[in-house]
């Protein structure tokens, strides 16, 4: 059975959505680093995990690339603390979410938002904060399984696999 770790430092909705989704996962969550031996270890809003995690008795052997993190914006673009706030105010119009692994940085999965004229950056945070629950199972489901994957793929999970919807 894969072992995934879930590290968090607030309560949010994404911890939730994957426990409920990974089926045949272990899924165990910390508010600090882990301990023990995880097939990958998920970073949830922010919380902080060492730059190259110990998880097997204390020595490091690259175990830095199991380390999955999410940021609010495409990298390497907006990589400050309020990359939505910036994206908005610099006139962009397009956003959107990276998954990551953080040692070495290396983008997993990319999803883009777009961003009207009228758009406040609490509803494009908002939509963003949807789509990091909806994904993040999938994602650390394609990497468990060793499977790729597609953007066009990416949410059809969301809604059975309708033709011609994002949901």
């Amino acid at each position: 059975m894969k072992r995934i770790a879930v590290v968090y430092s607030e309560y949010s909705p994404t911890v939730d959505a994957i426990i409920a989704q990974l089926k045949d996962v272990e899924v165990t969550c910390f508010k600090g680093v882990p301990e023990g031996e995880y097939d990958l270890i998920v970073n949830i809003n922010g919380a902080t995990t060492p730059p190259t995690p110990l998880p097997h008795g204390g020595q490091s052997d690259g175990a830095g690339d199991k380390v999955i993190n999410v940021h609010y914006s495409l990298l390497p673009a907006f990589k400050g603390d309020e990359p939505v706030k910036q994206a908005v105010l610099a006139g962009v119009k397009v956003t959107g979410i990276t998954f990551y692994f953080t040692n070495p940085e290396r983008i997993i999965a990319q999803y883009p938002v777009f961003i009207s004229n009228t758009s406040h950056f609490d509803d494009v945070e908002k939509e963003l904060q949807y789509l990091e629950q909806t994904i993040y199972p999938i994602v650390i489901e394609k990497l468990l399984n060793n499977e790729p994957f597609e953007l066009k793929n990416l949410l059809q999970k969301g809604c059975g696999g309708c033709s011609g919807c994002t949901h």
